[in-house]
């Protein structure tokens, strides 16, 4: 059994913050949603079929995929993406990769193969194809389409 679903923002649900908590007054929460689907929003991804990339530690896309979930076919994740007021809610498809720009922090940081995050698109375009080098940073498992929490981050070639 599923949760509920709910708005995504309206005060008559969420309340308000405690007067003696941390912000020291009585300030209305309204709304509640999950960072991706924010993003999602935030780009205006209000049609059906439109969707959005989120590249930071990870990387995520969803796709709008309307007022009906879509089971996915190929890993990927049917979930709420939002629902504004008494409007139906909003399913989407996520893909999520846990491990993208943290992949350039671990290059700096642990290998030493570069200084400075900048320094990863001159490098790249420095050389006519991989040679062959593969690496695959599932430092956490892998995420879609795998899901797959026991593999671990391969490098050959």
């Amino acid at each position: 059994m599923l949760p509920r679903i709910v708005p995504s923002s309206d005060p008559d649900i969420w309340g308000m913050t405690p007067e003696d908590g941390p912000l020291g007054a009585k300030i209305p929460v309204c709304g509640a949603v999950g960072d991706q689907q924010a993003a999602l929003v935030g780009q205006a991804c209000f049609e059906t079929g439109e969707a959005k990339n989120t590249y930071g530690t990870g990387c995520f896309l969803l796709l709008n995929t309307g007022h009906t979930p879509v089971p996915s076919r190929h890993g990927l994740i049917t979930t709420v993406a939002y629902q504004f007021g008494k409007a139906r809610p909003v399913y989407c498809l996520e893909g999520s990769i846990a491990i993208a720009g943290a992949l350039v922090q671990w290059l700096r940081d642990n290998l030493g193969l570069i200084s400075d995050a900048a320094e990863i698109e001159p490098l790249a375009k420095s050389v006519e194809d991989n040679g062959g080098a593969y690496f695959v940073p599932a430092f956490s498992g892998l995420f879609a389409p795998y899901w797959r929490a026991d593999a671990r981050g391969p490098s050959w070639g």
